[in-house]
């Protein structure tokens, strides 16, 4: 009698779930409910690579304003200028020196290898590595250094090579604001094409002969770049920078040894 009229107590243990809940149903919420925590996750994850997206392009930003990277720049002209169908002609005969870690820029004047370069490029070895843009690489062999205008020639056993034609006017100052375009290996870089202008000439010390200046883009690397005018021949050689004589702001500008005085070295060579 005591239990007469008293409702069924409900426990986890003795509670019937089937009459309750539905099997089939619970299965749907789960899956729905692990759906909905996938489509969180994945907005998260969403949120999460645009917010590091926009921090990274934000950051990037800072440090180029900063730094004023003018890589940025040279890097966006030679794109341009190597779409040019001379400039891509020229590339052909501009190579890499390298040897011990030390990089500089040559190129070849004669189908046979002779290669023009700076003498301080190679002046502690006589054997250096030769690499062209086509991919081929070649040991070379230095024949030739006149520290006293910065040039060597360096010798590879090759045939048929693409080379660049030596300007032999003496009267070079007639190019002064000419618009010219040098190929070289500046920084980290390799096969960058550039413009710059002519425009004077400098006396150096110790230095028998004038060096062309030229307002340019000029780094590290750039050593033994060709200079080449608007018909492609080689009017100097780039070897350094220096600051402008000629300007109270002492800006600095590209330094560049004549073609004559090149040619001169080439000839006595090949003779």
């Amino acid at each position: 009698m005591d239990n007469e009229n008293k409702d069924p107590q409900h426990t986890e243990d003795n509670f019937d779930w089937e009459t309750f809940f539905n099997p089939d149903d619970k299965q749907e919420w789960e899956i729905e409910k692990l759906q909905k925590k996938k489509r969180k996750k994945f907005m998260v994850k969403i949120v999460s690579s645009l917010l590091v997206l926009a921090l990274l392009i934000s950051g990037l930003e800072v440090w180029i304003n900063i730094f004023n990277l003018p890589a940025i720049n040279f890097v966006k002209v030679s794109n341009h200028l190597s779409k040019l169908p001379d400039v891509k002609e020229y590339k052909k005969s501009v190579v890499t020196i390298e040897w011990d870690g030390v990089k500089g820029t040559g190129f070849t004047v004669t189908p046979t290898g002779l290669i023009v370069t700076n003498e301080h490029v190679v002046e502690r070895t006589n054997r250096v590595n030769v690499h062209f843009k086509s991919g081929r690489s070649y040991p070379g062999k230095v024949i030739a250094k006149h520290p006293e205008i910065d040039v060597a020639i360096i010798e590879i056993d090759a045939e048929n090579l693409p080379f660049l034609p030596i300007a032999t006017d003496k009267d070079w100052e007639r190019w002064i604001s000419e618009e010219i375009i040098f190929i070289g290996n500046p920084l980290s870089f390799t096969q960058i094409a550039n413009q710059g202008t002519i425009i004077g000439k400098a006396h150096l010390t110790d230095w028998d002969v004038p060096v062309m200046m030229i307002e340019a883009p000029i780094y590290k690397g750039n050593s033994g770049s060709p200079v080449l005018n608007q018909d492609g021949e080689v009017v100097g050689v780039i070897f350094a920078t220096l600051q402008n004589p000629d300007n109270e702001t002492k800006e600095i500008i590209g330094a560049a040894i004549p073609s004559f005085y090149i040619n001169e070295i080439i000839e006595t060579v090949t003779n």
